[in-house]
């Protein structure tokens, strides 16, 4: 007998968001358990499908008929297209094996103790997965909490969340997670907000299912118009960037929410669900480039996804704040220009216009509402003329309102729930009243707008969605067959750490300037150098143990004649032997150059995403400063000088203090060669490193380098 065909994944994504019928197993009339209250759940919301609970010690569960086995209720009511597994763990491969025998097409496996839980439990995963395959039969979980699809009514997530709900709320936002527990603080945030869910699923060890199959069916789903993700761990990083790349061109924004940024954070995440989770800054870098958007918690994730469904695009990043409160206007004003926006200024047209309606003092940003006369503020119609000036202001690309405890907040929420609809900008409410805003809150739920909770909440919306709205697709820079030069040096690199001679050769070889340098062996060696490449020079200690050299005083500049050659050559030789376990390699005779900026570019493999390209300034400070952006190697001119312009000290780069000004174009140049090599060498090329870097003018070059070689590693390149 043949095993059963296996179900592909979007076949077994649509089957489970869409059965015909459904089966329980541990199904119970107490709803205190989870048998009992999942059961409960999928018939409160109107689900019409046929149920069938699976308990061998009873005849009827919750006033449905029982049965013994899936196998049983197969032969008796027809086929099931789901199981729901909430027995005991050490029950479930026979709850699996009843359930593939018996044409189950997607089990949800909500029990837990799996990969999760050790070794053990990792290997009871791998044996039930392997009994669901033989049957041809695809597993969401285990280690989960369900998910529910509203518009057909069907719900199989087991929330406290959903207990208190009368209805299944429809929505357009579908939300992806990996922890349940999560996915129903997320539920209760957004019955809050009014806003509801096309669908919702939790997925837990992703033991099979998992979060690119939701998301390559969420982006074709004319129900979910924004994707927000919880992830912990991403099981095949290429398929999710693809999969990123083709939402963005869907034009369905993805916000995602990503655990494990910290080691602290990442220890979390492998106790939780047994997941991987990746370097947090190339996991950024590569979902940013793919054009996805990154939230900082779960709580603001479903804030902004919300938004993204009612309210429109900022027209730019000037930002009109108005407040009840001329403190609460400064504080906004503030947290504006830290959040990377602007606060709007009014244009004297717009001033103007505002006169009749305020005293001369009141026409201006941020608008305190306090400092209006009572008769005119408490009047919507004043309220709404206003509001509807300053955002036909063409130099006002949104408008954030923060309310604090004020008169008549109720009316003044529905004037801007009026506003809302109309307006082609967008007006971001935030109830800083807490509590006694209450009745404010109510009027936007009950129109489907968000309540932003404070400020920063609000004005990340505004910036992500700005930053969405100005994406633009690059063509990456695509690496050919590596040349011959660069093959010809590293087919001689030993296995390891590389020093800067050789280092500095692979770069020449790809294209990037690098100073002219020569290492010498002996003192005489070194003189001969010396004159060759003309006084003065600088002088380096190799050594293959000491990677960074100036730390043990390994770096002379200015050496200004034959007798100083010969004097440092003795001094860095000294260097070196102070170092314990290090030999001295000799002195590399090198060319100077002028800077007025140090830079470090450098490459680094990432086990997930590949080649990474990493650009920073600030030279041997380069740690301490922390000014550095990483993108993927592929990075297209665009994206890399828009790296560079973000970077803190950018500035030093513009003509600081009178210094000529870097060709930004110079430096874009030489990074994208860096990326074509890091794409060329793939995984052999774990770590390449220019630093400094040294900009001058038009001109880029490496004064020093290093790398790391693993001749053995896959050489594919990333593209």
């Amino acid at each position: 007998m043949t095993a059963p065909t296996a179900t592909g994944a979007r076949e077994a994504v649509e089957r489970a968001l869409n059965p015909q019928a459904v089966a329980i197993l541990g199904a119970s009339d107490d709803t205190q358990k989870w048998g009992g209250s999942i059961l409960a759940l999928l018939r409160k919301f109107g689900w019409p499908g046929r149920i069938a609970p699976i308990n061998p010690g009873a005849e009827s569960v919750q006033g449905l008929p029982s049965f013994p086995s899936v196998a049983a209720a197969v032969a008796a009511t027809g086929p099931i297209d789901v199981a729901v597994i909430v027995v005991p763990d050490k029950l479930t491969e026979s709850a699996i094996a009843d359930c593939a025998q018996s044409g189950v097409k997607v089990a949800l496996m909500v029990t837990s103790q799996f990969a999760e839980s050790g070794p053990e439990g990792a290997a009871l995963q791998a044996r039930v997965l392997q009994i669901a395959q033989q049957g041809g039969m695809r597993i969401i979980g285990p280690n989960c909490m369900g998910y529910f699809h509203s518009h057909a009514r069907m719900n199989l997530l087991n929330s406290q969340a959903l207990m208190r709900n009368s209805e299944l709320v429809q929505g357009e936002i579908a939300l992806i997670s990996q922890s349940g527990a999560l996915a129903g603080a997320m539920l209760a945030r957004a019955y809050d907000l009014g806003t509801g869910f096309s669908f919702c699923v939790s997925l837990g060890n992703q033991a099979d299912l998992e979060v690119c199959d939701f998301l390559d069916y969420a982006i074709d789903d004319a129900h979910s118009k924004v994707i927000a993700l919880y992830v912990e761990g991403v099981k095949d990083s290429t398929r999710f960037i693809a999969l990123l790349r083709r939402a963005r061109a869907a034009g369905k924004p993805v916000l995602i929410v990503k655990a494990g940024r910290t080691a602290l954070g990442q220890k979390a995440v492998q106790s939780h669900t047994a997941s991987l989770a990746g370097e947090y800054r190339a996991f950024e870098a590569a979902v940013r480039a793919a054009g996805a958007v990154l939230v900082d918690d779960f709580l603001e994730l479903i804030a902004q996804a919300a938004a993204w469904t009612r309210l429109p695009a900022p027209s730019g990043p000037q930002v009109a704040v108005l407040s009840g409160s001329g403190g609460g206007g400064a504080v906004a004003s503030d947290l504006v220009g830290e959040a990377g926006l602007q606060a709007a200024t009014l244009s004297p047209a717009t001033v103007q216009r505002l006169l009749p309606l305020m005293p001369e003092a009141g026409a201006r940003l941020p608008l305190d509402l306090g400092a209006i006369p009572a008769r005119q503020r408490t009047d919507p119609r004043w309220l709404r003329q206003v509001l509807d000036i300053i955002l036909a202001d063409p130099a006002v690309g949104a408008a954030l309102f923060v309310m604090t405890t004020m008169p008549d907040m109720a009316g003044t929420a529905a004037t801007v729930v009026d506003v809302n609809r109309e307006s082609p900008k967008p007006l971001a409410f935030v109830n800083a009243a807490s509590s006694a805003g209450a009745q404010a809150g109510d009027k936007l739920k009950s129109a489907g707008l968000v309540n932003f909770a404070h400020i920063k909440e609000a004005l990340g919306y505004l910036r992500n969605r700005l930053a969405w709205e100005a994406y633009e697709k690059e063509a990456p820079a695509l690496a050919g067959p590596a040349p011959t030069a660069i093959k010809t040096i590293v087919d001689a690199l030993p296995a390891g750490l590389v020093g800067e001679h050789d280092a500095k050769r692979l770069l020449a070889a790809a294209g990037i300037p690098v100073t002219r340098g020569e290492i010498a062996q002996t003192e005489d060696d070194a003189v001969r150098a010396a004159d060759a490449i003309g006084y003065p020079v600088v002088m380096k200690l190799v050594s293959a143990q000491i990677s960074h050299k100036s730390d043990v005083g390994g770096v002379v500049l200015n050496v200004a004649d034959a007798d100083a050659v010969r004097r440092h050559f003795g001094a860095l030789q000294a260097a070196a032997a102070r170092v314990p376990g290090a030999t001295f390699g000799g002195a590399l005779v090198q060319q100077p150059v002028r800077a007025d900026a140090e830079v470090l570019i450098g490459t680094q493999w990432d086990a997930q995403f590949g080649a990474m390209l990493m650009i920073g300034l600030g030279g041997t400070l380069v740690e301490l400063l922390q000014d550095t952006a990483l993108l993927p190697a592929s990075a297209g001119p665009r994206a890399i000088r828009r790296a560079i312009k973000g970077l803190r000290l950018y500035p030093l780069l513009t003509g600081y203090r009178g210094k000529p000004p870097a060709h930004v174009d110079a430096l874009v140049d030489v990074a994208q060669r860096f990326g074509r090599l890091a794409m060329q060498l793939g995984a052999r090329l774990p770590e390449c490193e220019a630093n400094p870097a040294m900009v001058a003018g038009d001109q880029v070059i490496v004064a020093d380098a290093r790398a790391v070689w693993q001749p053995d590693a896959a050489p594919a390149a990333q593209g």
